[in-house]
């Protein structure tokens, strides 16, 4: 095992609260914790590596200490880092809400237990909108388990000490694929249909998912909602795991409506699109990362964690 490097993320940064959260998926993919330590397989242009992931420090002064484990061809170490660095976002500062929610006792309350836990992100928008489509309208474990099976499915692998560690599929790979392939999805032919007409404009460049990066949230939310088939809820979450973009609530999603019921209404059950809308509107410009604390705060009291996920 190689050292990579030391990063020192942006504080407030809890990484083991992040590795605790982790553990809450039933079926873990891509991002796996297995003795204290995240792994995950980083794509380089010519390659592919698993990297160990260990914290020190404390949340206002982390530290991330990044091996590779283990590779396949020919992989480039800045490559690597930059992706690391994306995945587990070491830059991103949500300082300017925390202390927002500092000063709103309903808020806080969410959010306080859950001070510097960073989001996931995605290697590249492609994954986020492959997900993110396989997600509609189902439950989140089973979406986990269909996700688990198309990177199973794909077989792009690491091997290290007897587990196999999984990379995303390529567009080509879904491309490539029929209906009947994915029929273990498990989810409608049209959300199939779907991914694999998505994949092949990706992989023959007719859609370039990556220049989102290089325009604005709401032009890149337009050009994505463009699309049919894609409607705001896969928009806004695909855009948010790509690049952490807070723009949007995601009003129609089915555990946002519980979760804002039960933690900022004081309610149980879901409440009707409009009133999440409405309840998150009193954050302004942190709506949407208010939002996600309120998803975040549901999944460690719905879901007991998992251990390693062996």
């Amino acid at each position: 095992m190689r050292h990579l490097t030391t990063l020192h993320p942006t504080p407030p940064y809890n990484f083991p609260l992040l590795l605790d959260f982790l553990t809450r998926f039933a079926h873990p993919t891509l991002n796996v914790v297995e003795e204290d330590a995240y792994w995950r397989v980083v794509q380089s242009t010519n390659g592919l590596a698993l990297l160990r992931v260990t914290g020190s420090g404390t949340p206002e002064q982390p530290q991330l200490d990044v091996h590779i484990a283990a590779s396949r061809g020919d992989v480039d170490d800045t490559e690597l880092i930059d992706g690391i660095q994306h995945i587990l976002p070491t830059t991103h500062n949500w300082s300017g809400f925390y202390d927002s929610a500092r000063v709103d006792v309903g808020l806080w309350g969410v959010v306080a237990p859950l001070l510097g836990l960073p989001e996931i992100r995605t290697a590249s928008v492609f994954e986020a909108l492959m997900q993110t489509v396989i997600e509609q309208q189902i439950s989140w474990v089973t979406a986990q388990r269909a996700q688990r099976w198309l990177v199973e499915w794909a077989g792009n692998t690491v091997e290290y000490a007897g587990r196999v560690h999984y990379a995303f599929p390529t567009p080509a790979q879904i491309a490539a694929a029929s209906v009947d392939d994915l029929k273990p999805l498990k989810i409608t032919f049209k959300r199939m249909a779907l991914m694999i007409d998505l994949a092949a404009q990706v992989a023959s460049g007719a859609l370039d998912l990556e220049r989102l990066r290089d325009i604005a949230p709401a032009e890149a939310y337009q050009q994505l909602t463009a699309i049919k088939g894609i409607g705001h809820w896969t928009a806004a979450v695909t855009l948010e795991r790509a690049f952490g973009y807070t723009d949007w609530v995601a009003y129609n999603d089915v555990v946002l409506q519980a979760a804002t019921n039960r933690y900022l209404l004081g309610g149980s059950g879901r409440i009707p699109p409009e009133l999440v809308a409405q309840t998150f509107a009193q954050y302004g410009e942190h709506a949407g990362i208010a939002a996600r604390y309120t998803m975040f705060r549901w999944v460690f009291e719905q879901y007991p964690p998992r251990g390693d996920h062996t």
